[in-house]
């Protein structure tokens, strides 16, 4: 299960008592194309109603594209994401928020696999830079403005994610899933593993890593590893 924590501060400030709100992740349905159940809590508000999000490519985008699709189904339900009003001086807004994502094993593990920081730019209200850093993919920034008339952190901590990923302030389009070119070789279909994008290439190694210690690693690969890594994994 991946669960996203968003603190009031920045990272260094991250402890329990400051969180604003958690939303857990969980497969539904772990596929290809998975079905994700998504369960947010919002300090002082509660639960809200749990939503399901379906047919998302399994290691083919950002985990925080994933993230910013689970927020905005959490928030909106099916409905279509509206774009964010103009911030004015009378906006409620937040001066520093962070969010993490890790994940959670059943044994009460947690593994910390990618960390955002959101904080007001400047002395204008409701201007804001946003900078990511996950594991496999690495770092993104973006600056944009956000006003509301009352301070929702999962919108917020959203929007961010958005202009972070998409330049815009709604998710874009969904990943394509992440399938590589095979040809036949000895009446087996193999691959060239250095074709496969990220993050479908280190995670696929990581995978032949875990599973098969004792293996040398290979640039030929067999599709049916990478089937029964996407279904696994």
């Amino acid at each position: 299960m991946l669960k996203v924590s968003i603190h009031a501060g920045l990272l260094n400030e991250r402890k329990p008592e400051n969180v604003m709100a958690s939303v857990d992740i969980a497969y539904q349905k772990k596929e290809a194309l998975a079905d994700y159940l998504i369960a947010s809590t919002v300090r002082q508000e509660g639960e809200r109603k749990p939503q399901v999000l379906t047919n998302y490519p399994r290691w083919s985008g950002s985990l925080w594209d994933l993230a910013a699709r689970a927020l905005a189904r959490s928030i909106y339900g099916e409905a279509k994401v509206p774009p964010s009003a103009t911030p004015d001086k009378r906006c409620a807004y937040a001066t520093r928020l962070c969010a993490v994502i890790e994940h959670h094993t059943k044994d009460e593990r947690s593994q910390l696999l990618g960390h955002a920081e959101l904080w007001q730019q400047g002395p204008a209200r409701g201007v804001y830079t946003v900078a990511l850093e996950e594991d496999i993919l690495g770092n993104r920034e973006a600056r944009f403005e956000y006003g509301a008339k009352r301070l929702d952190a999962l919108d917020l901590v959203m929007r961010g994610l958005c202009w972070a990923l998409f330049q815009q302030d709604t998710p874009g389009p969904r990943p394509q899933l992440i399938l590589p070119t095979c040809i036949r070789v000895a009446d087996e279909d193999r691959f060239d593993v250095a074709s496969l994008a990220e993050p479908a290439r280190s995670g696929f190694a990581r995978y032949l890593a875990a599973t098969r210690p004792t293996v040398a690693p290979t640039e030929w690969a067999s599709a049916k590893d990478y089937v029964q890594f996407l279904m696994e994994a």
